[in-house]
């Protein structure tokens, strides 16, 4: 049951109250930093690894597993 304030303060619809129960998140937007962070570091490495397919498939087998170690190689140098 909402209490008299909250009943008074709370303007969306019984469709958007609808909604918002059925979702399992909510909308009060009070993620921190690393949330955010975290979320950008997945999606980019989700990104890499979802390429890594049709890398090998223009590159082949030999050039594909060559070419990881060389640029090692050269980052290690520096």
């Amino acid at each position: 049951m909402e209490s008299g304030a909250d009943a008074r303060n709370d303007r969306r619809t019984a469709e958007e109250k609808a909604i918002d129960d059925w979702l399992p998140v909510t909308s009060s937007r009070n993620a921190k930093w690393w949330y955010s962070a975290f979320h950008n570091v997945t999606a980019m490495v989700g990104a890499g690894v979802l390429s890594l397919p049709y890398a090998l498939s223009q590159l082949g087998w030999y050039p594909f597993s060559f070419n990881p170690s060389l640029l090692w190689a050269l980052e290690s140098q520096y």
